[in-house]
């Protein structure tokens, strides 16, 4: 059995060739017609097909596949970790750290 690991990105890095991709980031709007949230991590914002709406201003984590639709990026959800008590902050700060030191 293969194992496939998510690459961590900023959703502004997604560009929908990737085999699987995991950020966090808020949910900005939803559309419970079609189950797509609108996510926003502080350096864009991309579509996420969902099972289950989350309510606006929850912090997510997503592992999921991205695809290019109509020239649109959008993830298709494997996993959605609800993040709610996340200091969304200061993983911002440490990623931000983290580009300086590795980059």
């Amino acid at each position: 059995m293969k194992i496939n690991y998510s690459i961590e990105k900023e959703i502004r890095e997604i560009k929908g060739d990737e085999t699987l991709v995991s950020f966090i980031g808020v949910v900005v709007s939803i559309d419970p017609s079609t189950y797509m949230l609108i996510i926003d991590d502080g350096t864009g914002a991309i579509s996420v097909s969902s099972d289950i709406l989350y309510d606006v201003e929850r912090i997510l984590r997503v592992i999921g596949n991205p695809y290019k639709e109509g020239g649109q990026v959008i993830v298709d959800s494997e996993v959605i970790q609800d993040f709610t008590d996340f200091n969304f902050e200061l993983f911002r700060k440490v990623q931000h750290m983290e580009k300086e030191v590795y980059q």
